[in-house]
């Protein structure tokens, strides 16, 4: 088996890339004769000297740094010269026993790529990290009101509504994208099976895919239990971990920690930052950290809160945190709930009830509970997790059956 992996960036820039490039190099290190095909740089240093890995980069710019607007636009829309390439490299190969597996086209490669790879009869597999397969802005959330949007994709309510976290342009040229690989890029038409991180998102976009579509759900790898178990009962700090942006809520954490006078940590960047110190100046203040100093603070911390307001398709800092025994509170319109037993290992609050959230915050600050749930985490964290090991074993299975 040879596997032909396509992602935008051949850097880790976020969380589908980290999955792409930790996944090229596992299959390389098993034996798996493997080509990483990307838009953008630099190559990732780890990616340079593994055997059986090749890497394909076409030092492109994605969408948003693109210093040409218009090559910008139209390599949006339909990446001519991402096809060609592709299509050239993919002739040495053989659609019987290759797999070309997309785990992110939109911000450079576009679907252009799926359309070449199809062309030549190769079997396709889509990750689905996000909602792009459905939704213009790839999310299902309104950026102009905060909110979910639920208006069906294309539709009319969809195409007047100005959901783009800038200019209703934007939202017009991802009408215009998503139109395209629908009809001619071949999103999803021309996919054979496809790969969910959580039961929750396949739900969520089921109802899109072909009908009879070959689907897994397999959950973004995680090694579990490597840390020692926090006491959190001595800890006093309330967490936010991640990106500070409108759809990660933390505007509402910190009105509520605020109200409630209790001490609140961010860990994180984006920006909303300016806003959550407005709202909390009294909150700690970290931005993005290297691995040996995150540890340092989250074992202060007394307890996750992931208030997530959009469909969030995984949330794996909820898995993380239990890593060490640190119990949650999450929304629920998240996938992170499924991570949650209500009132065993943490707690799932209505998401834009305040009064809600503030109820659990003060169920954590009972000593006795918040330890408990601390060492339930810790344990259920065993059943959820998934190894790399396990996750390659799973994904070599799913590249047979789709083969």
């Amino acid at each position: 088996m040879r596997v032909f992996i396509l992602n935008d960036f051949a850097y880790v820039n976020g969380g589908a890339s980290q999955i792409a490039l930790n996944t090229a190099l596992s299959l390389a290190r098993k034996g798996i004769h493997t080509c990483l095909f990307t838009g953008m740089g630099p190559i990732s240093p780890k990616l340079v000297e593994q055997e059986r890995l090749k890497v394909i980069c076409l030092e492109q710019y994605d969408i948003l740094s693109d210093p040409s607007r218009f090559r910008a636009i139209c390599q949006g829309l339909w990446n001519r010269k991402a096809a060609r390439c592709l299509s050239e490299i993919l002739q040495q190969y053989s659609p019987c026993d290759t797999i070309v597996h997309v785990h992110g086209c939109q911000k450079v490669l576009s679907t252009s790529c799926i359309y070449a790879a199809k062309k030549l009869g190769f079997k396709i597999i889509y990750h689905l990290h996000d909602y792009g397969i459905a939704c213009p802005n790839l999310g299902f959330y309104n950026y102009q009101r905060n909110q979910i949007c639920r208006y069906v994709p294309l539709s009319a309510d969809c195409i007047f509504s100005h959901c783009d976290s800038r200019r209703y342009l934007h939202k017009v040229w991802r009408l215009m994208r998503q139109v395209i690989q629908k009809k001619w890029g071949g999103l999803p038409g021309y996919v054979d099976a496809f790969l969910s991180v959580s039961t929750f998102s396949q739900n969520i976009l089921q109802s899109f895919l072909p009908h009879g579509s070959l689907i897994k759900v397999l959950p973004n790898p995680h090694e579990t239990c490597r840390h020692s178990l926090i006491d959190v009962k001595e800890n006093k700090f309330f967490l936010f971990l991640g990106r500070l942006s409108a759809e990660k809520n933390p505007i509402e954490f910190a009105e509520c920690v605020r109200d409630l006078d209790l001490p609140a940590l961010f860990v994180g960047d984006g920006e909303y930052l300016d806003k959550v110190k407005k709202t909390y100046p009294q909150a700690v203040f970290t931005g993005w950290l290297e691995k040996e100093n995150l540890y340092e603070y989250i074992k202060q911390a007394r307890c996750l809160v992931f208030p997530s307001s959009w469909y969030e398709t995984q949330g794996l800092s909820v898995q993380e945190m239990a890593s060490w025994g640190i119990p949650a509170i999450v929304s629920d319109v998240c996938a992170a709930k499924e991570m949650i037993v209500h009132g065993v290992n943490g707690w799932i609050y209505e998401s834009g009830n305040k009064d809600s959230l503030k109820k659990y915050l003060l169920k954590m600050t009972d000593d006795l509970k918040v330890r408990d749930m601390g060492k339930q985490s810790y344990e259920l964290v065993k059943k959820i997790g998934i190894s790399e090991e396990k996750y390659i074993e799973e994904l070599l299975i799913f590249y047979q059956k789709t083969l």
